[in-house]
């Protein structure tokens, strides 16, 4: 069964199309998409076409554009014969294709045979400028950029991100979430914004595409590992020495051809051992500060395994199989900063994820895309002491770490897409459903913890209140969410789209049923070059309920769990003073909706020179329903107007936002096309790079679902939002000028980000310590510049009779209607064996970014930096490929 499922929703949910035009044209037109067995569309084939009445009557051969498009203009109705052919391929033919007036398009796939050079050739530019689905508003990462990123996957996200935005969502083979693949098994990296389309589920801009791929061609394989010591870092400037510091990454990965044209295969397993030294900045008692490495070591250990295998079960149809697992082992968390040695406690997590994908066309009209994702997590956490917690705002914190239990997620998610191409009209629909088993019985704070207000109170032995969490902590539960689409890329003429949409998103615990979010988009390309593609584009997007903030209304309910707060009480008796309150509650909102977003992007995408090419857009958000704390028994003149309870927090979903950003990017590429560059030993055109600059201000009236405004109304909490950061800047520079040498600088800058005054006291006496000094706005104070200049530099010695017949069994998987540029899977060495010898220099300069900033007045530290973010390491690497 082809896609069953989701071709009984396309059947249900798809109208015929209609035409715009009242009357059709007289001549015909014919566009002609080349796919791999995959899907995947080929750019740069060859296709040719034959008049079947008249053989003798020739045309001109097509090439197909970077999405697998040709297209015939003028053409008489009638019947033809269609040939592709790409190196590497065995040729496709249709025979006798009816070509009606006006719009025309089918679909050719093409066999494998063997992956060869390809050539260049010429492409319908206008008509590959106006697709909103093409390279506009794009940036692809050339192989040189992703051979530089880093091999450690926290590192390598990071780097991402960087790239994108911090709120970028990431997408590997069509499936959101999960870990990122070992580098190795990346194909390719697109950075796509202005992703309005209504198969987007998130209302986030950016949005990063990984692809990966199998081994290609005879068995082959390679190893990595990667090594830092004290030594090769720099010491934070609030500490007179430098504490032990290791990391170590082994990687080996093998993969290659199983079945000749049928199935191939790629395992990598990675090990990664490393420690820190936390460095400790606390006030001390009676006065004076205490700033120095602390005397353990952090350690984090894991190993991963991650296995991909694809199988050719027709001659279009392609099914991969992936299974990725980690196993992450933290001990000493919880300590440095203001938290002394005894708040340590360790963590443990494993993490799996099995894949299912199919892909493939259906007939010459349709492609379609289904997978399924199974994903486990176990987590348990442990203080290393049990012992109550003495906390003294921004100041110290000692006592136990009072963690132990952990959350047991099971999720499973089914998403599929159908393409549907037909005249003018690309019609895509799809469906995602993602349900999920939680089992949790994480406990946190069940031995109490004492709060005081400065050092001063703690030398007095006045603590403000003592909370402690009593009861039991386990919960179960399911949930569900899902999300439906249709939308269609209306192609008007050669330079006009209109990609009109609709989508549908439901939850479980929800009782909002009218999430329908339509999007609608306008790509322009006015001139018959294709040099500048111009983008209008709007869209109403919906968030799901976070799973964390419903186990935190079920758990802390007022009678599963408990939370005793005691006023003043005594220390180390509590029970010798103080005001002993009734237990206090969180609860979720009998009418809390998804929040609902509105975004508006325009831009445009100009090639400068076939070098140079400049993209802007500017977007302008509005957020409703976001989730805030309402304490629906805050004291009023002193008195609880429940007195059954202390207080009531009920998550509300009544506060929201405002951004705008406006983004340009600016890619330089001065390599020509073809390998002809690859030849000399120096050749300074061997380089590229990137520059991206944005401002932007985002603005909300709330901090999280649980947070209450200290004044109880949402009128006095208008500010910039956690992650308002006015300006930032991300540059990079890559170089193979010297050949085997790949070189590379990095920039990463960002504006300060905002953050809160606070008394430090609990002026309004209900127990939460965020009251604000009269006058003083939310997230009024900011911390200084953060600029990172990071650089990556590896030589790749060849040996060995270079491989032959290195041809890739089967194409990977990809997107329909993506065509892939910076393909590594090209990539061509010379030498059978490669060895590659790298350095990579994070905070080269080793400038000081100071975070950790205190807001709260009764601490020594207020407005002070109590760290450091990112002191310089340097890190030496060795691969060996075969």
């Amino acid at each position: 069964m082809k896609h069953g499922l989701i071709f009984i929703t396309f059947c249900l949910g798809l109208a015929p199309p209609v035409p715009l035009l009242a009357q059709a044209p007289r001549d015909a037109r014919l566009a002609i998409t080349v796919a791999d067995p995959s899907g995947a569309v080929i750019p740069n084939a060859t296709v040719t076409i034959v008049d079947s009445g008249d053989p003798s009557k020739t045309f001109k051969p097509a090439a197909t554009t970077d999405k697998g498009v040709a297209l015939f203009d003028g053409l008489t109705p009638g019947r033809y014969t269609v040939r592709a052919e790409f190196a590497g391929f065995e040729a496709g033919t249709l025979k006798d294709v009816r070509v009606r007036a006006g719009d025309n398009k089918h679909i050719v796939v093409l066999g494998l045979k063997k992956v060869e050079e390809s050539i260049t050739v010429g492409q319908e530019a206008q008509a590959a400028a106006a697709d909103p689905r093409g390279s506009a508003f794009k940036t692809i990462l050339t192989p040189e950029q992703i051979e530089a990123l880093s091999d450690d996957p926290a590192e390598l996200l990071q780097q991402l991100l960087d790239m994108a935005s911090p709120n970028a969502v990431i997408r590997v083979d069509s499936f959101f979430g999960g870990p990122l693949p070992p580098k190795a098994q990346i194909k390719s990296i697109h950075i796509v914004r202005d992703a309005f389309a209504a198969e987007n589920h998130s209302a986030e801009s950016d949005e990063i595409q990984i692809i990966t791929q199998p081994g290609v061609g005879p068995i082959h394989g390679g190893g990595n590992s990667r090594f830092r010591d004290a030594s090769m870092s720099a010491r934070s400037p609030f500490t007179q020495t430098r504490g032990p510091e290791r990391t170590q990454n082994v990687e080996g990965n093998i993969g290659g051809s199983l079945i000749k044209n049928k199935s191939s295969f790629s395992i990598s397993v990675g090990r990664r051992s490393a420690f820190d030294t936390p460095t400790l900045y606390v006030a001390l008692p009676g006065g004076g500060t205490r700033s120095e490495v602390m005397n353990l070591r952090r350690p984090n250990d894991n190993w991963s395994v991650f296995g991909l295998f694809d199988y050719a079960l027709t001659r279009d149809q392609t099914l991969r199989l992936s299974y990725d697992q980690s196993n992450v082992t933290r001990r000493n968390l919880g300590v440095g900063g203001y938290d002394l040695e005894d708040r340590a406690y360790s963590s443990d997590v494993q993490d799996h994820e099995f894949r299912a994908q199919i892909a493939g066309p259906i007939g010459r009209r349709m492609f379609a895309n289904t997978r399924l994702q199974v994903a486990w997590v176990d987590s348990v956490s442990q203080a290393t002491i049990e012992a109550p917690t003495i906390r003294v705002l921004d100041s110290f914190t000692r006592g136990g770490a009072q963690v132990t239990g952990g959350r047991h997620p099971r999720n499973i998610e089914f998403a599929s897409d159908i393409d549907y191409i037909r005249g003018i009209n690309t019609v895509r629909v799809g469906v995602l459903v993602d349900s999920g088993w939680y089992r949790s019985n994480d406990s946190t704070n069940y031995l109490g913890t004492y709060t005081y207000t400065s050092i001063a109170a703690f030398d007095a032995g006045q603590p403000a209140s003592f909370t402690r969490r009593i009861g039991n902590p386990l919960i179960e539960y399911l949930n569900t969410q899902a999300g439906a689409y249709i939308q269609d890329d209306i192609r008007v003429s050669k330079a006009l789209t209109l990609s009109p949409g609709l989508r549908y998103e439901a939850q479980t615990h929800l009782h909002d049923l009218g999430n329908f979010g339509p999007r609608f988009g306008v790509t322009w390309a006015p001139s018959k070059s294709g040099r500048t593609t111009l983008r209008l584009s709007y869209g109403v997007f919906y968030n799901w309920l976070n799973a964390i903030t419903y186990e935190q209304t079920l758990r802390v309910d007022g009678f599963r769990q408990q939370q005793i707060d005691i006023v003043n009480p005594g220390y180390p008796a509590r029970e010798t003073g103080g005001v002993v309150l009734p237990t206090s509650r969180y609860l979720l909102g009998d009418d809390v909706q998804m929040i609902r977003t509105r975004r508006l992007s325009t831009g445009i995408d100009q090639t400068l020179s076939p070098k140079l090419r400049l993209s802007i857009t500017y977007s302008n958000v509005r957020q409703a329903d976001l989730l805030r704390g309402l304490n629906l028994n805050a004291p009023v003149n002193g008195l609880r107007p429940d007195p059954a309870f202390a207080n009531v927090i009920e998550v509300v979903s009544d506060a929201s936002a405002h951004t705008q950003q406006l983004a340009t990017t600016l890619n330089l590429n001065l390599a020509p096309p073809g390998r002809a560059t690859s030849l000399p030993r120096w050749n300074w055109r061997r380089t590229n790079a990137r520059l991206t600059y944005w401002v932007a201000k985002a603005e909300n009236n709330t901090d999280g679902a649980f947070n209450v405004p200290s004044s109880g109304t949402l009128s006095t909490e208008w500010g910039p939002s956690l992650g308002d950061r006015r300006h930032r800047v991300s540059a990079q520079i890559n170089t193979q000028a010297l050949k085997n040498l790949n070189a590379g600088v990095t920039l990463a800058g960002n504006s300060g980000a905002p953050y809160t005054i606070t008394t430090g006291i609990d002026n309004n006496g209900d127990l939460i310590f965020n009251d604000r000094p009269a006058g003083v706005s939310r997230n009024s104070a900011r911390m200084p510049w953060q600029l990172t200049w990071s650089s990556n530099f590896s030589y790749s010695i060849g040996f060995g009779a270079p491989a032959v017949g290195r041809a890739s069994a089967i194409a990977p998987i990809q997107e329909h209607g993506g065509g892939e540029r910076g393909d590594r899977g090209a990539a061509q060495t010379a030498g059978r064996y490669r060895l590659v010898l790298s350095v990579q220099a994070q905070n080269l300069t080793n400038r000081a970014n100071y975070v950790g900033f205190s807001g709260v007045m009764t601490s020594q530290f207020f407005q002070q930096a109590t760290a450091v973010a990112n002191p310089r390491k340097i890190d030496i690497g060795m691969s060996f490929r075969f």
